[in-house]
């Protein structure tokens, strides 16, 4: 059996993904991590990777220093419960490298322009959120997605189909050898649920408690 739990890489559910855990009892913890980058966010390190990687990244970074947290803390957490409690660790993402080569392959020259001109131009055009709208784009993430597809295909494919296939390639192998708890950033749950129909789904929005609360300046090309 496996269970998909989506999580944000720049909102601090950290008690969430520990109850999670406890309360499904698996026999292995799965995260969207490879082992690479796994040593880079424990060692606070990174290797060289292409311009438009790092940018995204940058991006990532500066919304959860925001939010009070770090990129990657929820995965992190899901290690940590999961070592103390003798359960086994699977990194299930494709490597860094490999991701940016998949972007670069999949990007054509004027998409890569507009993506370009929009991370560059993100921290002086933005705006403040609320709770409310955070919470808004939440409950509509799936459209966000939607929106993205049609405004970057090939970053979109690169980013969710090409690595969703191998993600879901990977739990099915793990599924054989016992029960599975992947925890997965949320926008990929629509697509790997459509790759493992039989696997049962908790969403961000319902791990985002009362206590959820926080202002922060995000990009709006």
């Amino acid at each position: 059996m496996i269970t998909l739990v989506g999580v944000a890489h720049v909102i601090d559910i950290k008690s969430s993904v520990e109850r999670v855990i406890v309360q499904e009892d698996p026999d292995i913890v799965a995260v969207e991590l490879d082992y690479g980058r796994y040593l880079a966010l424990t060692n606070k390190i990174e290797g060289r990777m292409p311009y438009l990687y790092r940018k995204l990244a940058d991006m990532q970074r500066s919304l959860a220093r925001m939010m009070g947290t770090a990129v990657g803390e929820e995965m992190l957490t899901a290690i940590q419960v999961a070592t103390t409690l003798n359960k086994r660790v699977a990194f299930v993402d494709m490597d860094a490298v490999e991701i940016a080569r998949v972007i670069r392959k999949n990007m054509g020259i004027f998409e890569k322009v507009k993506l370009y001109l929009s991370l560059l131009l993100a921290p002086f055009f933005g705006k403040k959120v609320s709770r409310e709208e955070v919470e808004k784009i939440v409950d509509r993430e799936d459209e966000y997605i939607a929106y993205m597809r049609r405004k970057y295909p090939g970053l979109s494919r690169a980013l969710f189909d090409i690595r969703e296939e191998r993600m879901a390639e990977n739990f099915r192998k793990l599924e054989n050898e016992g029960k599975v708890v992947a925890f997965v950033g949320d926008g990929h749950i629509s697509g790997l649920r459509k790759r493992l129909p039989n696997a049962k789904v908790i969403r961000l929005r319902d791990l985002m408690g009362d206590s959820f609360s926080f202002s922060v300046k995000v990009g709006i090309n």
